[in-house]
């Protein structure tokens, strides 16, 4: 059996055992689909750095992966403290979904350290992409937490902060497809269960929030937060499409690519 294997074999395992203990009050029924979706994108990250050991995994925009790391580190620094925006359900009593976080972190920013190294060393994608990118994701980020943010956390910079965080992650991936759809002539095969984890973690957490928004919209109408709910709606539809291009340029790039390329030593 092959470390594939067994990744994907014990996270369903895992899957398994937290919905068979699982216990969660009325109104926090779907509340383990926001788990999933961090176990998702937790795993996504693993994938990415088992995957790309010895490559400089072409085709990978580093902003994306600077703008994952923004996001998820802002998101873990209001959820490790405050009770909003994480599952009322049991496995919070062993804080699993802050411990996926916490691990999404330490595995993200360890890729991009490593893949920045990387490349230097091979001169791959360097010049492809520019920091005012990243820049101008962050503000507008910033711009739409401001007018968006609930109050989940009964805090004022908590709330922020995590609105800016679920901003981020919706427009992460926009440096990715740009780069795809624009400059990239060859990708990586290593990123390809980043692509479809990273995909499949966007539609559960798009789901989740679906769900919620639904079940929950006279209270958020009653409380005067429709712009909240509007915005979460928003900014998962947008993440999720945003995920399925970046699935769909990879898949179409790679299938371009040639099985075989003629060297030196193969002319005559």
């Amino acid at each position: 059996m092959n470390s594939m294997q067994l990744l994907y074999g014990g996270f369903a395992l895992a899957c398994l055992l937290v919905y068979y203990k699982l216990e969660a009050p009325p109104n926090a029924l779907y509340d383990y689909w926001l788990t999933l979706a961090a176990g998702l994108q937790c795993m996504a990250f693993a994938r990415l750095a088992i995957d790309s050991t010895d490559s400089a995994a072409e085709g990978l925009s580093e902003k994306t992966l600077w703008a994952f790391v923004i996001a998820h580190v802002t998101r873990i620094s209001t959820t490790v403290w405050g009770e909003g925006y994480i599952p009322e359900d049991n496995t919070g009593d062993v804080y699993l979904y802050q411990g996926l976080e916490l691990g999404a972190v330490i595995l993200v920013i360890f890729q991009v350290m490593r893949m920045g190294a990387v490349r230097s060393g091979h001169d791959v994608g360097q010049g492809m992409e520019r920091w005012t990118q990243l820049i101008g994701m962050v503000a507008l980020a910033a711009v739409l937490a401001y007018f968006t943010k609930s109050t989940g956390h009964d805090d004022y910079w908590a709330d922020l902060l995590w609105m800016f965080s679920t901003w981020m992650d919706c427009f992460a991936l926009a440096p990715q497809v740009h780069l795809l759809a624009t400059g990239a002539s060859k990708v990586d095969e290593s990123a390809t269960h980043f692509a479809g984890l990273t995909l499949a973690s966007s539609i559960v957490f798009g789901a989740f929030w679906f769900r919620v928004s639904y079940d929950r919209y006279q209270d958020f109408e009653r409380e005067g937060a429709l712009i909240f709910f509007k915005a979460i709606v928003f900014a998962s539809a947008l993440r999720v499409a945003l995920c399925a291009t970046y699935f769909y340029l990879f898949k179409g790039v790679l299938k371009k690519k040639p099985d075989y390329e003629l060297c030196a030593a193969d002319e005559l």
